[in-house]
C-alpha cells in the first residue's frame, strides 16, 4: 500500500483507467452536495494554499496486451472516492466547455481510443448517462432524472450565473487544476482493500449495511450472480425506496439504524448466527460472539464472520440473505397498516401488530417461521398464539425486557417451529417472559394505563376478530384509518360534567387512574363518515356525534351506547369505566385471546 498527495492530473490521466466496480452504489450526491462542491472550488481563487478534496482508495488491476495496444498504461479499481471523482469530472466538463477548452478536456478525461470512452468508467447503472455527458459538444439540456444528469445541469446553470456575476471562469479553471489535491492510497493487487474500505464512507453519505455487504459478497467475476439475484431485491430504484424508508417517528431520532434495510439485516444475523453448531448440536459461538453478533452496529462484521470464521461460502450467504429479504418484503411490509387485516390468525395480523407497535424484536422469529414452516395452517396456529402472547402482555402491562433473547436464542436456537413446541415453550416461561393469565388481564384492566397507540392496537385487533352481522358493523379500513380518544377527558377540574373531587383525594386519584385505562378509550374512524350515518354503534365504537360533544353535553343524552357494557347507560363515570374494563377483560380472556 502506498499513499501520495496528487493534483487532479496525477489521478485523472488519459493513459490511466479508473473503474468503478459494478457492485458499488450509484452516484447519490444531490443539490446541496453540488452547491457545496462548487463553492469550495471557487475558494481556490482567493487562496494560496492547495484545496484538499479528500482521500481516494485505488486498487491496481492487471494490464493486458490489449490495454497497452490501446494506450492504457495503468488500471485501477476505485474502492473509495467515486462520488467525488464523478462530481469533479462533471464540474470540469462544464468548466472546460464554458472556456472553449474542449480539446484540453478530451486529452485528459477521455481515453485515447476510437470510442473515446471516459477515463473514469462508471458502474452499469450510471455508465450510459455519464458517458453521454462526457461526450457533449454543446451545453445543451439533458432531460433525464439520474443524479448524473442533474449534476451536469446544476453545474451548467450555476457556472453560467457566476460568470454573469463577475467570476472569471478561465482563472477558476486554472486554479482548480493547479490547486485541488487528493491523498491517493494505492493498493497492490494482493492487498486486502476490505480492511480499509469497511471503515471509510464517501463524503457525507454513509454506507448502509447492504452496500457494505454487496462489496464484500460480490467480486468482479460475480457480475452475473449480482445482476440476477442481488440487484432485483436491493438495487433497483423501487427496491431502494422500500429499503431506505425510515421508521422513526421523530425527526430528531432519524438515523441509519432506523431504516428498513438495517432492521432487516439485524434480524437476519440474529437468525443465522444460531446455525453454526457442532455435531452434538451445541452452538459454536463463543460467549463474546453471542454478545457482539447481536449488536446492530456489528451486523456487517457479523456477516463477515460467517464467512471468515465459519467457512460459509459467500454466494451461499448472499442467496440466503436474498431468501429472507423476499420474505421480509412480502410479509412484513409496513403497507399492511393501510389494509384491512383478516379475522383469521396469520401473518397479516402479525405484520400489522409488529408494524403498528414497532415491536421489531419479534421479527427474527417471524421470519424464521416463514422460512422454515411451509404448512400454512401450522404457521397460522403459531402466529395466532404469538398474537395472543403479545396482546396479553399489552393488556397486563408486562415489560418487554429480554424479548430479544426469547425471539432469537431461545426459540430459534432451539428450533421451536411447530405450534405445540412454541406453545409449550411460551407456557413454560416464568417471571418477565410468562404468558399473562386471565387474572393478570383482569387486574391490569383497572390498574394499567395505556397510551393512544396501544389502546388503538388492542381495540382494532379486537374489532377485526369479531364476527359481524353485516358489513356496516365492521371496520373495513386499515389500522391507519382509525384513532382512539378518551371519553372522560384529562384536565377535567373545570368541566361541568366531571368536576374535580376537591374534598376527596382518593376519588380524584382513582379518576386519574381510570382515565388512562383501556375502558375509557374508544376507536373512531378518521373522518367519522360511517359513524355519523349510524344510529347504532358497532361493538367497539361510539358515534362521532357523541364524541364531538363529550366534554360539554354528555348528561343531555338520555341513553349512551357503550361498547363492552351490556345495557345502555345515561352517565359516564369512573365506575362505568371500571365496569367496561372488567367486561372487556372477560371478553378478551375467554373469547378473543384465550390461552386454553
Amino acid at each position: 500500500m502506498e499513499a501520495s498527495t496528487l493534483l487532479i492530473n496525477g489521478v485523472i490521466q488519459r493513459n490511466t483507467l479508473l473503474r468503478i466496480p459494478y457492485f458499488q452504489r450509484r452516484y447519490v450526491w444531490k443539490e446541496k452536495d453540488w452547491e457545496r462542491f462548487a463553492v469550495d472550488m471557487e475558494s481556490t481563487l482567493d487562496s494560496d494554499r492547495d484545496y484538499f478534496l479528500g482521500a481516494i482508495i485505488l486498487k491496481e488491476e492487471e494490464i493486458t496486451r490489449a490495454d497497452k495496444l490501446a494506450g492504457i498504461a495503468k488500471k485501477h479499481l476505485i474502492i473509495d472516492g467515486q462520488q467525488r471523482l464523478t462530481t469533479l469530472c462533471l464540474y470540469m466538463k462544464v468548466l472546460h466547455m464554458l472556456n472553449s477548452k474542449d480539446n484540453d478536456f478530451e486529452n485528459q478525461y477521455l481515453q485515447a481510443t476510437t470510442s473515446k470512452d471516459p477515463v473514469v468508467i462508471h458502474s452499469c447503472e450510471d455508465k450510459a448517462d455519464f458517458r453521454n455527458i462526457m461526450h457533449l459538444d454543446t451545453l445543451k439540456d439533458v432531460d433525464k432524472e439520474s443524479n448524473i444528469c442533474k449534476a451536469y445541469m446544476f453545474f451548467r446553470d450555476y457556472l453560467k450565473k457566476r460568470r454573469q456575476e463577475g467570476i472569471n471562469l478561465f482563472e477558476l479553471l486554472n486554479t482548480v487544476t493547479a490547486s485541488v489535491t487528493f491523498v491517493a492510497i494505492s493498493l497492490k493487487r494482493e492487498d486486502d482493500e476490505q480492511q480499509i474500505f469497511d471503515t471509510i464512507n464517501s463524503l457525507g453519505v454513509p454506507l448502509t449495511t447492504g452496500e457494505l455487504l454487496k462489496n464484500f459478497l460480490y467480486e468482479a467475476e460475480d457480475e452475473s450472480a449480482y445482476n440476477s439475484n442481488w440487484k432485483p431485491i436491493f438495487d433497483t430504484d423501487d427496491a431502494r425506496i422500500f429499503w431506505e424508508a425510515d421508521s422513526s417517528k421523530s425527526r430528531q431520532s432519524k438515523s441509519k439504524e432506523n431504516t428498513t434495510i438495517e432492521r432487516f439485516f439485524h434480524a437476519f444475523v440474529r437468525i443465522k448466527m444460531w446455525d453454526f453448531k457442532d455435531s452434538q448440536g451445541k452452538s459454536l459461538l463463543s460467549d463474546l460472539q453471542k454478545k457482539e453478533f447481536v449488536k446492530i452496529d456489528n451486523v456487517f462484521r457479523t456477516c463477515q464472520s460467517f464467512v471468515k470464521d465459519f467457512n460459509m461460502d459467500k454466494q451461499e450467504l448472499a442467496n440466503e440473505i436474498i431468501e429472507y429479504a423476499k420474505l421480509f418484503k412480502q410479509y412484513l411490509n409496513s403497507d399492511i397498516l393501510n389494509e384491512r387485516i383478516p379475522q383469521h390468525d396469520g401473518i397479516k395480523r402479525i405484520s400489522c401488530l409488529v408494524n403498528s407497535t414497532t415491536n421489531y424484536a419479534v421479527i427474527p422469529y417471524v421470519l424464521y417461521i416463514l422460512h422454515e414452516v411451509h404448512d400454512e395452517s401450522e404457521r397460522n396456529r403459531i402466529f395466532g398464539y404469538l398474537e395472543t402472547y403479545l396482546i396479553r402482555r399489552i393488556l397486563a402491562g408486562s415489560s418487554n425486557n429480554s424479548y430479544s433473547d426469547l425471539f432469537t436464542e431461545q426459540l430459534i436456537s432451539n428450533s421451536k417451529k411447530t405450534y405445540n413446541d412454541f406453545k409449550s415453550y411460551i407456557d413454560a416461561r416464568d417471571s418477565q417472559l410468562a404468558m399473562p393469565n386471565d387474572s393478570k388481564i383482569k387486574m391490569g384492566a383497572n390498574t394499567k394505563g395505556v397510551n393512544e397507540l396501544l389502546a388503538r392496537v388492542v381495540l382494532y385487533f379486537y374489532e377485526t376478530k369479531l364476527a359481524k352481522s353485516s358489513d356496516t358493523d365492521s371496520l373495513d379500513g386499515g389500522f391507519n384509518d382509525y384513532y382512539t380518544e378518551q371519553l372522560m377527558p384529562k384536565g377535567n377540574q373545570n368541566s361541568q360534567n366531571w368536576p374535580k373531587y376537591r374534598q376527596d383525594s382518593l376519588k380524584e386519584e382513582k379518576r386519574k387512574i381510570m382515565i388512562g385505562t383501556l375502558g375509557n378509550f374508544f376507536i373512531l374512524e378518521i373522518g367519522g363518515k360511517k359513524d355519523m350515518k349510524k344510529n347504532v354503534d358497532s361493538p367497539c365504537r361510539v358515534k362521532v356525534g357523541i364524541m364531538e360533544k363529550w366534554s360539554n353535553n354528555i348528561r343531555n343524552f338520555k341513553v349512551l351506547l357503550i361498547p363492552g357494557i351490556s345495557s345502555p347507560i345515561s352517565e359516564w363515570t369512573e365506575q362505568e369505566i371500571s365496569t367496561r374494563n372488567e367486561n372487556l377483560a372477560k371478553i378478551f380472556s375467554e373469547t378473543i385471546w384465550p390461552v386454553n
